[in-house]
């Protein structure tokens, strides 16, 4: 459940049949590794690249937009709050999502018993884009900040606190973040 060494990688693809209404694609990479940089603590990098666009004159569907903010993405920043917006301030989503990850994890050592705690020091980057031919690297928000994960009988619980080192005006800002069903 905490592993320690190894590495995923994936790559997936998927398009939308002609016959509907709706003409979009989507590539996705994924990568995952954790490497001991002693006996108790683990880094874990991790990165994704997501891209989805309509094809034959056609918008890609507002529910296969890509969405960053929060748990899951780059913490710091409120859920589904990076990337475009429309006026009313809800998230608009995009094309192209860029996200990326580096966290030190050890045990919980502050508890007698900890197999089932972690808690890690992370960096996190990334931003959505609308569209994919609109990339700016000086788009990119970051942050930093503590997890503390818990693998309770019921599932994973996570909880994270955060700061932003790289944002811009207007962003929504998450210092404390709770999860169920993952840690980090």
């Amino acid at each position: 459940m905490y592993p320690t060494e190894g590495i995923s990688n994936s790559l997936n693809s998927s398009i939308s049949l002609p016959l509907g209404d709706y003409r979009y694609f989507n590539i996705s990479a994924d990568h995952t590794s954790y490497e001991p940089v002693n006996e108790s603590i683990t880094l874990k990098l991790s990165g994704s690249l997501n891209l989805s666009k309509g094809y034959s004159g056609k918008t890609l569907p507002f529910y296969k937009r890509h969405f960053g903010g929060g748990t899951g993405s780059v913490r710091g920043f409120g859920n589904k709050t990076l990337g475009p917006l429309y006026p009313n301030g809800k998230a608009k989503g995009g094309e192209l999502s860029i996200l990326g990850s580096a966290n030190l994890i050890s045990p919980a050592f502050f508890f007698d018993d900890n197999e089932k705690m972690r808690m890690s020091a992370f960096i996190d980057a990334g931003n959505i884009y609308e569209k994919s031919s609109n990339i700016k690297l000086g788009d990119i928000r970051m942050s930093t900040g503590f997890g503390f994960a818990y693998l309770s009988p019921i599932g994973a619980i996570g909880a994270y606190i955060s700061t932003p080192i790289i944002k811009k005006s207007g962003d929504t800002i998450e210092s404390f973040g709770f999860s169920l069903g993952s840690g980090f």
